[in-house]
C-alpha cells in the first residue's frame, strides 16, 4: 500500500489497510535467536515491522476502531449521519478518522462576503501500529469554510488509552455525550476569539510549536496578508506588532496543520500545541 491514504464516505471493504500480526523477532531475520518477551508488530501483506511491542501487547485493527466508532456515532440520531474521513500514514502505521455532524450548524461569526462562518462538531479518533500513538478520541470542530478540522483550546471530550482487545464503549459514549452538551461553550470560546485581536504570544507561537521551515513561512505569510503589519522583527519577535482578529489566526494555523501536514503523529502534535496557546 501507499505510504499515506485518504478516504472519504468509504466502507471498510473498499479501503486498502495493513493485516497486523505480531511474530518472533528472531522469524524475521536469519540466524537471529528469538528475543524472549517481545514480538515484531508487521504486516503480513508486505512483511513490514511497524515496531517492537512486549508479548501483552494487543493489537487492535483500525478497522475494529472504526466500525465500533461507527456504531458509537449511530448512537446519537439526534446528529444526524456524520461524513466520515479516514487517513492513514507510515503505510498504514498510523491512522486518523473523524466523523463531522453536519446537520448541527454553530455561527461563530460573519465572513466578509456576508455569509456566516459556520463549524460543525466532530469526533476524531487516532490510533497506531507502530505505537507512536495510543488509541485517543476528540471531540472538536470542523469549519466549514476551509474544511478546516479544529480541537478548540479547550479540548470537549478526551478518551485515551492503550492498545485492548476492545475500545470501552462506555466511556467512549460519555466523551462524546460530555463533548456534544458542552459545544456550546465551545462556540462561546471562538466568538470570543472573533472578537478580540491576537495576543504577540498568539501570532509568534507557531515559530515554537512544530511546524517546519516551510510551514513557518507560509504561515507568515498569511498573517502578514490577513493581518495588518505595523512592524515586523525578525531578532526581537516580542516587538512584533501586527493587528490580527485572534479567529483569523486560529484558523490559519489549524489549517496550515490540517492541509499540510501529512503525518497523523505530528498533526496530532501540533494541534494539541496550538490548543494550549489559546486555551
Amino acid at each position: 500500500m501507499n505510504s499515506i491514504a485518504y478516504y472519504k464516505n468509504k466502507e471498510i471493504s473498499d479501503m486498502e489497510f495493513p493485516d497486523p500480526a505480531k511474530r518472533r523477532i528472531g522469524h524475521l531475520v536469519r540466524n537471529v535467536k528469538p528475543i524472549p518477551n517481545y514480538r515484531a508488530v508487521v504486516d503480513r501483506n508486505t512483511d513490514r515491522t511497524f515496531a517492537i511491542v512486549k508479548d501483552g501487547y494487543k493489537v487492535v485493527k483500525h478497522e475494529d476502531v472504526i466500525n465500533q466508532m461507527d456504531e458509537l456515532c449511530a448512537e446519537f440520531p439526534e446528529y444526524g449521519t456524520p461524513t466520515r474521513e479516514v487517513w492513514l500514514s507510515n503505510y498504514g502505521g498510523r491512522m486518523k478518522t473523524r466523523w463531522t455532524f453536519t446537520d448541527v450548524d454553530f455561527e461563530i461569526t460573519t465572513l466578509s462576503n456576508g455569509k456566516p462562518d459556520i463549524v460543525h462538531p466532530t469526533m476524531e479518533t487516532f490510533a497506531s501500529y507502530d505505537t507512536s500513538l495510543a488509541h485517543r478520541t476528540l471531540v472538536g470542530g470542523f469549519r466549514v469554510v476551509c474544511s478546516n478540522g479544529m480541537i478548540v483550546g479547550k479540548i470537549l471530550g478526551e478518551y485515551k488509552r492503550k492498545h485492548t482487545a476492545s475500545l470501552e464503549l462506555g466511556i467512549a459514549k460519555a466523551v462524546l455525550t460530555d463533548g456534544m452538551r458542552e459545544y456550546s461553550k465551545a462556540t462561546d470560546l471562538w466568538i470570543s476569539y472573533a472578537n478580540r485581536n491576537a495576543s504577540i504570544t498568539e501570532i509568534n507561537c507557531y515559530e515554537e510549536i512544530g511546524f517546519n521551515k516551510n510551514e513557518r513561512a507560509s504561515i507568515e505569510a498569511s498573517i502578514k496578508s490577513k493581518g495588518k503589519v505595523i512592524q515586523w522583527d525578525n531578532e526581537e519577535k516580542k516587538n512584533r506588532k501586527v493587528e490580527i482578529n485572534a479567529w483569523e489566526l486560529y484558523n490559519v494555523l489549524t489549517q496550515e496543520a490540517s492541509h499540510r501536514i501529512t503525518d497523523v503523529k505530528r498533526q496530532l502534535k501540533v494541534t494539541d500545541n496550538i490548543s494550549k496557546v489559546f486555551a
